[in-house]
């Protein structure tokens, strides 16, 4: 494994984007611990080259994350709401 703390990384499935912080061996396995708390398996994360890299891409991804969830919000049909009791 070519991966080690303090490496930039992003996970292969959905582009998340991290900072490796630690790694640990849990019951004979290896993972990976990013900086967002998340642990990951090593073969699903690739290197970033650059830290300029991963801080402009994290902050777009946040942004979009933000309008994503905030859209979802907007549209989404809460019905009406009654007390209990």
């Amino acid at each position: 494994m070519d991966i080690k703390v303090g490496d930039y990384v992003v996970y292969i499935n959905t582009g998340t984007k991290g900072r490796v912080v630690d790694i640990k061996e849990i019951d004979g396995e290896i993972w990976v611990v990013l900086d967002n708390d998340l642990m990951y398996k090593p073969y699903l994360l690739r290197k970033i080259n650059k830290k300029e890299d991963y801080d402009k891409d994290k902050d777009e991804d946040y942004k979009e994350l933000v309008k994503e969830e905030d859209e979802k919000y907007d549209i989404q049909d809460f019905g009406d709401a009654c007390g209990a009791g």
